[in-house]
């Protein structure tokens, strides 16, 4: 049906390094087969929405994801620019660059950053990380953005679909348990946190842990745990990725019959794929 919106999310393992100014993403002969491999996923499934994890962006593709980004929304992951983590995104042939604008004690940027309240991001920033695809209101929130602002805005901003948060993080335990928050509260939208597996400095950082939080019918649970398809024990999780490098593509809808009986009833969500980013032979 044409109400699903297909989305895409790569799970990258990175190479990362600060020299307590900025980080930095290595490019390495790995992240290249990477980057090529999800090109071939994105052309072979063509998605509506496209997520890479925070740190995995590099200008060097800049223009391959504007040509790509035709009827999508692709959330290249982040670079910095100066001092400043920040988002870029692109949508039917542009570019934006979002300032990441919440940090953690462990980011170079936190000490260039002021700290803003939650109203005064929903009040002022909320419209530069908010994008539409096929009529849907999607929020772009940069890892520690989600962790301090996804529990709000799910609260107090109406019809949005779904927040994606790409991401870099140590400790996913701790944004599941936001996500657990949120969806107690708000059964009808969408989490995408796409994390990477990366060392940083040398040392392993990042266990990547991806997962999607939603609406999904009981039904469908069933038959995703059937199909070897791990989740959460909350209700609203629906899967979540594992400690390699891999990628997850699923079609999802918030306009949900609850009752298989019903004439109405359609399933939610529907063609799940969880696999390995295997590298290019």
């Amino acid at each position: 049906m044409s109400d699903y919106i297909k989305v895409l999310g790569f799970q990258l393992a990175l190479e990362l390094k600060s020299d307590n100014i900025y980080e930095y993403l290595i490019n390495n002969d790995y992240y290249e087969e990477e980057i090529k491999k999800s090109l071939e996923i994105i052309n072979e499934l063509n998605p509506d929405i496209v997520i890479y994890p925070e740190m995995s962006y590099i200008d060097k593709y800049k223009n391959t994801f504007i040509e790509l980004s035709k009827d999508k929304l692709i959330i290249a992951g982040s670079i910095y620019r100066g001092m400043i983590n920040t988002t870029i995104i692109f949508q039917n042939g542009d570019m934006f660059e979002i300032p990441k604008q919440y940090a953690s004690g462990a980011e170079p940027m936190i000490r260039h950053i002021d700290k803003i309240k939650s109203s005064e991001f929903l009040r002022d920033s909320l419209d530069s990380h908010t994008f539409i695809i096929k009529n849907k209101k999607i929020v772009i929130l940069n890892c520690m953005e989600y962790y301090n602002l996804a529990y709000y805005v799910a609260r107090e901003i109406k019809d949005i679909f779904a927040i994606v948060s790409p991401c870099s993080n140590n400790n996913q335990k701790v944004f599941r348990m936001e996500s657990d928050a949120i969806h107690n509260h708000n059964e009808n939208i969408y989490s995408f946190v796409v994390n990477c597996v990366s060392n940083y400095n040398g040392e392993r950082y990042a266990k990547g842990e991806s997962y999607v939080y939603g609406p999904i019918q009981y039904h469908e649970k069933d038959w995703l745990k059937l199909e070897n398809i791990s989740s959460y024990e909350h209700l609203s999780s629906i899967l979540v990725l594992d400690n390699n490098p891999s990628y997850f593509y699923g079609e999802f809808t918030n306009n949900l019959v609850p009752y298989g009986r019903s004439d109405n009833y359609y399933n939610n969500p529907q063609n799940i794929l969880v696999k390995k980013l295997e590298r290019r032979k």
